[in-house]
């Protein structure tokens, strides 16, 4: 998936990728509250998530650069610049969490499945946890030291390394660099990971109290 992030044709091809899912979803929610009549405006929460994880660091980083540039904040002897990165980096961002858009579609399509929101709650909190690194990149953002880049490229290393190969080090990993292994690798990041974690403890968590609600109707 590195490579994914690093070429910029492959970049926003899978950001074409993911707005087109997103429209999908939302042309099913729509069929889905037109045929039950309720209303799924839970469902945008994965959506604003993505928002602010990819939007985020780099709004933070404008907020530094201002402070710095009115002297408000002392910047570091390196200097400050208003980089590219700012501009770049939220499709990069976006790119890596892909699984906040895999939730959305799956919310959107199947809002009545057992105990989906407090599914889709769960799994977004699991999945926000990791992107709290996404913020600390901020300060490198508009920093003007030679290698301001290398600190961003082992945070987003770090966010998509494939959980099997940290589990199974040596020689087998190298498979995940390419052709299957990179979809392999993009599926077992921690960040998808952990919304699967995220959404089957909220199955379990919620299955109880939807079963009531299925039998409720049974009791009258």
């Amino acid at each position: 998936m590195l490579q994914l992030i690093e070429n910029d044709l492959y970049k926003y091809l899978a950001l074409t990728v993911l707005l087109l899912a997103i429209l999908f979803g939302y042309r099913k929610g729509r069929n889905v509250v037109s045929a039950s009549g309720r209303s799924l405006a839970w469902t945008h929460v994965p959506l604003i998530t993505l928002a602010i994880a990819s939007l985020g660091p780099s709004a933070f980083a404008i907020m530094i650069y201002l402070g710095y540039k009115f002297g408000l904040v002392q910047p570091k002897p390196s200097g400050y610049r208003f980089s590219t990165f700012i501009r770049d980096l939220p499709i990069e961002f976006a790119v890596i969490n892909w699984p906040f858009v895999a939730l959305y579609v799956t919310c959107r399509t199947w809002p009545h499945i057992s105990s989906a929101r407090p599914a889709m709650w769960l799994s977004v909190v699991a999945m926000s946890l990791p992107n709290v690194l996404l913020f600390s990149t901020a300060g490198t953002m508009v920093s003007s030291a030679f290698d301001a880049g290398q600190g961003i490229g082992v945070i987003e290393a770090m966010l998509i390394f494939p959980i099997i190969a940290m589990i199974w080090p040596g020689p087998f990993p190298g498979i995940f660099d390419e052709g299957l292994g990179s979809v392999i690798s993009a599926l077992t990041a921690p960040i998808p990971v952990l919304g699967l974690i995220g959404w089957l403890a909220g199955q379990f968590v919620g299955w109880p109290a939807s079963k009531d609600l299925q039998k409720a109707p049974e009791r009258s």
